[in-house]
């Protein structure tokens, strides 16, 4: 069997104590500077093993985090004219967005009473869903679609046991800035003290192929993005991928001693 030449490593923190504390809190910047020691220890490990000239390091994470508004939340079952027992299957509550079957002929009823019922509340029929998304096309979808505004939070008061206390949250609108993330890369195939602008976090996948020399399987980013950070005919090398579940674009400041490429979207 050919030995791969990749490495993930993934982080479960600050995620989990922004979660519990918030993003703000000083339990996530105390976990932030735990969670910088340890890649600077990784750093310094791969520099003694003299693996700088041949090896590509990439940190990124899958999203940031928002500080959940305790203020004005949206208790669905206190939306006049709606009841879940219109509902056939649901999935809300775990977060900004939420989704709806209504049963057969409810539809309409439905809609009609949650469209306008909060103003932190964006209710959608499937089909009207934002295309910026590119979410709501698939058959699994339900016929509707909620999300909330950022740090908003659907709830069940009194009738239904409310299954998460976070004080911190993500999945919000991607727009938002602290749903953004961080991207960061030294090694040979990379070009040194390169500040590149934002892109999407999709982007990345044709970037890792590229640096494994792997045919991507079909996706919606794209190699081009990310190519003028690439140093042109140079070696490939191996690649060691982090991924450390952020909570705030800005979270990790330094990385260690050095980060030649950074890049916050």
């Amino acid at each position: 069997m050919k030995q791969s030449g990749d490495r993930i490593l993934y982080f479960g923190e600050p995620d989990s104590t922004g979660h519990k504390y918030g993003p703000e809190s000083q339990q996530r910047k105390d976990m932030i500077r735990q969670v910088d020691r340890t890649v600077g220890y990784l750093r310094q490990r791969i520099a003694e093993h003299g693996l700088n000239s041949v090896l590509n390091l990439v940190i990124t994470s899958d999203h940031g985090m928002e500080t959940v508004i305790k203020k004005d939340e949206i208790h669905l079952l206190k939306v006049a004219n709606f009841s879940f027992q219109d509902i056939q299957f649901e999935l809300v509550d775990y977060g900004p967005q939420g989704l709806l079957l209504p049963k057969p002929g409810k539809l309409e009823q439905v809609y009609e009473a949650l469209k306008n019922a909060h103003p932190k509340l964006h209710v959608y029929k499937k089909e009207e869903f934002p295309k910026r998304f590119h979410y709501a096309n698939h058959i699994r979808v339900t016929p509707l679609v909620l999300y909330s505004d950022p740090g908003y939070k659907s709830y069940f008061p009194s009738e239904r046991l409310k299954v998460q206390f976070n004080k911190g949250e993500h999945g919000f609108d991607n727009e938002a800035m602290n749903m953004k993330t961080i991207f960061r890369a030294v090694g040979p195939a990379f070009k040194q003290g390169l500040e590149v602008e934002p892109f999407e976090s999709v982007n990345i996948y044709a970037l890792l192929c590229k640096l494994l020399n792997i045919t991507p399987e079909p996706h919606d980013g794209s190699l081009e993005v990310t190519r003028h950070m690439l140093v042109k005919d140079s070696g490939l090398g191996f690649c060691f991928f982090l991924c450390i579940n952020i909570c705030s674009p800005l979270s990790i400041s330094k990385f260690g001693k050095e980060s030649p490429i950074y890049n916050q979207t």
